[in-house]
C-alpha cells in the first residue's frame, strides 16, 4: 500500500468554504511516495487518480473535511486515511481535545519540523481563477512537511503502544463522513405543530405564575427576585436551579418549573432548529466531532443532536423521521457501561448476573436492602438503579441523595452512605476496581483502557482538582471503551451498508441510527445488531454484549 498525501482548497467567494453543499473544491493537491507533485485544478472528474485515492493509504490534516468534499463533489471514498489531527489528540491522552487552536497544521508543522508555515493565502482560491505562482506554493507547502510529521508521530506511537486506538480512530474517520453527508430528515410541520403546543403551554405557564405570585411584575429571568418571591411565599429555595426546586413539593414550584422547561425548549431547540436544516437537501447536516472528550466519546454541534430534549419532550423525536418509503434503525447496546464495569472488575456477581440474565439492578437492591430478589419493588429497584449508574461515575453520597430526591424517593444523606456501602460490600470486585484505578489515575495522571486508550490529566492544583482526577479516573477507562466498540462497530457497518445505499444519520454515545427504504430494513437491522455485538464481544469476553434494534418511521430509544 502506497502512502500519499493529500490537501485540498476550497473556494470561500460567498463565506461557504467549509459548507460541502454550497462550496466547490478549487485545488486537490497530492504528493506521492516518489516526490511528485501534483495539482489539480478546478476538477470536475479526477477518474485517473479515483483508484490511487480509494486503495492506498491516504495522509492528511483534519481529513474529514477533505473526505467530506471528495465524496460529494467528485465520488471518491477515501477508505483508508491517516488524520495527523486526530493522530495528535490521541497522542496527547486526549488533553488536546477541542484545542483546535494548537493542532492546526501550522502548529503541527512547526511542533515536529520547526518550520513557520504562512497561511496568508488560504482564503484567496478561487474557483474559475488561475492560480498565482504563492498560491501554488502554498498548496504544495501544505504537503511538503506532512511526511516528517508522519514519521514523527509514527514513532510516539509506538512507544507509546497505541496502534490499536490509531486503528480505531483512523477507520472510524469514513463512517463519520456518511454521517454528516447523509444527514437527518426533519418533518416541518411537525416541528411547527410542537412549536405551537409548547407556546401555548409556555403562556398558560406565566398566567398560573403570575396568580400564584399575586403579581405579574415577577421577572422569571432573574434568579434573585425569584427567590425573593418564593422565600417570601414560605419556600426556602436556596437558588432556582432544577435539582433545588424539585427539592419541594409545592404547586407554585411545579409550575415554576414547567414554565422553565417550556422556555427553554423554545429557546434553546424549537426556534433554533429550523436555522440548521440544509435548503438544499432538506436535512440536517450536524458537524460532529470525532474526538469530542478525552475518553474518545464523539461530540456533536451545530446543531448537538447528541442533546436533544426527549426527556423533558417524549414527542420532541417525531419530528425527525424518515424520508417518503423509508424507514429508521436505531440501535444502542444494553446496559453497556455497566456490563464493561463488570468485565474490566471481573467481580464475580456482576458477571453472574449477566451471564444467568439476572436483573441487575433487582440482584443490587436486594443486597443493598438486604432482601430477597423476588421481594424487591418498583421502589428499591429505582434506588438500585440509580446507584449501579452512578457508582460508574464515581457518584457519592450527596450526588446519591441529590438523584434520588430530584426523582421524589426521599432520603438522608446517612441513607445514601448506607447504600453506597451495601453496594461496595455486595460487589467486592467492583469496590477493588474503583479504588485501585482512582489512585493509579491520580498517581500516574493517566488512565488507560483495555482496548490501550490513553487519557491523562494535568497536575492538580487542589485537593478539588485531585478528587475530579480521581472521579474522572474510575469511569473514562469504561466510557473510552465503549466509544471504541461503537466505533470499530461503525466501521464494520460502514463497509457493509454504504454501498447499499443506507444513510447513518446519528449517534448518541452507545446509540447507531440509520435510515434505508423500507425494503432494507430487515436486513439492515439484523446487519447493525451483528456488528454491535461482534465489536463488543471483542472486549467484553466474559459478559455478553445485547444491541436492543428497532424498527420505526421515526427516530425512537
Amino acid at each position: 500500500m502506497l502512502l500519499v498525501y493529500l490537501d485540498i482548497e476550497t473556494d470561500n467567494t460567498n463565506g461557504f468554504g467549509l459548507d460541502v453543499f454550497s462550496s466547490k473544491i478549487v485545488t486537490v493537491q497530492i504528493l506521492l511516495p516518489t516526490g511528485e507533485k501534483r495539482i489539480y485544478k478546478d476538477p470536475i472528474k479526477l477518474d485517473k487518480i479515483k483508484p490511487l485515492l480509494e486503495t492506498n493509504l491516504v495522509i492528511g490534516h483534519n481529513l474529514k473535511f477533505d473526505s467530506k468534499f471528495l465524496k460529494h463533489h467528485l465520488g471518491i471514498t477515501l477508505y483508508n486515511v491517516y488524520d495527523t489531527y486526530l493522530a495528535e489528540i490521541i497522542l496527547s491522552g486526549g488533553l488536546y481535545v477541542g484545542k483546535y487552536g494548537v493542532l492546526k497544521l501550522s502548529d503541527l508543522v512547526f511542533r515536529y519540523c520547526g518550520q513557520k508555515l504562512s497561511k496568508e493565502e488560504q482564503q484567496g482560491f478561487r474557483y474559475g481563477v488561475p492560480l498565482t505562482d504563492e498560491q501554488k506554493q502554498y498548496a504544495i507547502n501544505d504537503l511538503k512537511y506532512l511526511p516528517e510529521i508522519f514519521k514523527q508521530q509514527q514513532a510516539k506511537i509506538k512507544l507509546l503502544g497505541l496502534e490499536n486506538v490509531i486503528d480505531i480512530e483512523m477507520k472510524a474517520l469514513p463512517p463519520i463522513v456518511w454521517l454528516e453527508l447523509s444527514g437527518l430528515f426533519t418533518d416541518k410541520n411537525r416541528l411547527n405543530e410542537l412549536h405551537k403546543e409548547i407556546d401555548i403551554k409556555s403562556q398558560e405557564a406565566k398566567q398560573s405564575l403570575y396568580a400564584m405570585f399575586g403579581t405579574s411584575k415577577v421577572n422569571f429571568n432573574s434568579t434573585q427576585q425569584l427567590i425573593t418571591e418564593l422565600n417570601r411565599l414560605g419556600i426556602p429555595v436556596k437558588n432556582t436551579q432544577s435539582t433545588e426546586l424539585k427539592k419541594f413539593n409545592h404547586p407554585i414550584i411545579k409550575k415554576l418549573i414547567e414554565y422553565k422547561e417550556t422556555e427553554k425548549l423554545l429557546n434553546t431547540f424549537v426556534r433554533k432548529l429550523p436555522n440548521y436544516i440544509n435548503k438544499k437537501t432538506n436535512r440536517i447536516h450536524a458537524d460532529f466531532f470525532q474526538i469530542g472528550a478525552k475518553s474518545g466519546r464523539l461530540s456533536c454541534t451545530k446543531p448537538n443532536l447528541q442533546q436533544q430534549p426527549s426527556k423533558t419532550l417524549p414527542e420532541w423525536r417525531t419530528i425527525f423521521k424518515a424520508a417518503a418509503g423509508n424507514k429508521i434503525i436505531t440501535a444502542d447496546y444494553s446496559q453497556i457501561e455497566l456490563r464493561i464495569l463488570a468485565q474490566v472488575s471481573q467481580d464475580d456477581e456482576c458477571i453472574r448476573a449477566y451471564k444467568e440474565n439476572i436483573d441487575l439492578h433487582k440482584l443490587t437492591a436486594s443486597k443493598i436492602f438486604k432482601k430477597p430478589i423476588n421481594e424487591v419493588d418498583i421502589k428499591d429497584r429505582n434506588v438500585a438503579k440509580t446507584v449501579n449508574f452512578g457508582i460508574v461515575y464515581g457518584m457519592g453520597a450527596l450526588g446519591l441523595q441529590e438523584k434520588l430526591n430530584a426523582a421524589r424517593i426521599e432520603v438522608t444523606e446517612n441513607e445514601a452512605k448506607e447504600r453506597i456501602k451495601g453496594y461496595f460490600e455486595a460487589y467486592l470486585g467492583v469496590a477493588k476496581y474503583l479504588r485501585d484505578t482512582s489512585a493509579q489515575g491520580l498517581k500516574n495522571r493517566e488512565v488507560r483502557s483495555i482496548s490501550g486508550r490513553s487519557m491523562k490529566f494535568e497536575s492538580p492544583k487542589n485537593k478539588r482538582e485531585r478528587s475530579s482526577i480521581k472521579r474522572e479516573s474510575k469511569n473514562l477507562p469504561i466510557q473510552s471503551l465503549c466509544a471504541d466498540m461503537i466505533k470499530i462497530a461503525m466501521h464494520n457497518i460502514f463497509l457493509k451498508l454504504e454501498p447499499k445505499g443506507v444513510k447513518f444519520i446519528n449517534t448518541v454515545h452507545d446509540e447507531l441510527v440509520f435510515e434505508c427504504t423500507e425494503a432494507q430494513a430487515e436486513e439492515v437491522k439484523d446487519i447493525v445488531k451483528e456488528e454491535m455485538e461482534k465489536s463488543g464481544a471483542l472486549f467484553l469476553t466474559d459478559v455478553p454484549c445485547i444491541a436492543e434494534v428497532t424498527i420505526n418511521d421515526t427516530w425512537e430509544k
